[in-house]
């Protein structure tokens, strides 16, 4: 499933890919949903003492002008089951010494997530949109992009972006699924709708994770 609008007047592309890098545990570019137990430390690894569902996928900002946009905060929600919550890694660029990735940085800063309620119901309304329904129990998780002290919108000016996309940036982000009520049970791993947009222009592209991915996607 994927969906896309743009506005007229500005211009921010990011396209959906498979991931680049391997995830933890020898995780290939084919797994894009997948259920740990809780296990040993890693580095930026935020529930490895709790059951969690791993979602990531990598995304694309091809070489563009970025026409029209002044600034823009990247913002990206996920339908996910509403006994959950979601909490998100950096965006990463490539792997580092074991497990650790190394960030993106923009501005010389790495790019940092916050929660945000306006971002998951802007997902909902571009999805019902379509004439889709939101499936009962499940809701959009959003986040946006903030400083690193999560008191702010982090929007990045045009400069920054042109000078960090260059002739095309790609990376991956990963996220993280937990019981919002503490419980031990695994959590069975399901699809995941994404919605990748920004806070300026009218572009948003939705996209499908499937736990296993069809030999389509190749």
């Amino acid at each position: 499933m994927a969906g896309e609008s743009s506005g007229h007047d500005t211009y921010f592309r990011i396209y959906p890919k498979l991931p680049a890098i391997d995830g933890i545990f020898d995780l290939g570019s084919n797994v894009l949903i997948a259920s740990h137990s809780p296990h040993e430390r890693i580095p930026e690894h935020l529930h490895d003492h709790v059951p969690h569902m791993h979602i990531r996928y990598g995304f694309e900002i091809p070489r563009q002008s970025f026409e029209g946009v002044d600034a823009a905060a990247l913002q990206v929600a996920m339908l996910v089951q509403r006994v959950h919550r979601v909490d998100c890694n950096p965006v990463f660029v490539a792997k580092g010494k074991g497990a650790e990735g190394v960030c993106l940085k923009i501005a010389g800063q790495d790019v940092h997530w916050v929660h945000s309620d306006d971002v998951g119901k802007k997902a909902t309304d571009l999805f019902t949109a379509t004439g889709r329904k939101v499936p009962e129990g499940y809701r959009f998780s959003g986040f946006r992009t903030s400083d690193l002290q999560e008191r702010v919108v982090r929007r990045y000016t045009k400069d920054e972006l042109l000078t960090a996309v260059g002739l095309g940036l790609r990376c991956d982000q990963h996220f993280q699924a937990t019981w919002i009520e503490p419980k031990n049970d695994p959590i069975e791993p399901y699809p995941v709708v994404i919605c990748l947009s920004d806070d300026t222009t009218k572009f948003h592209t939705f996209f499908r994770l499937e736990p296993t991915v069809p030999l389509g996607a190749y």
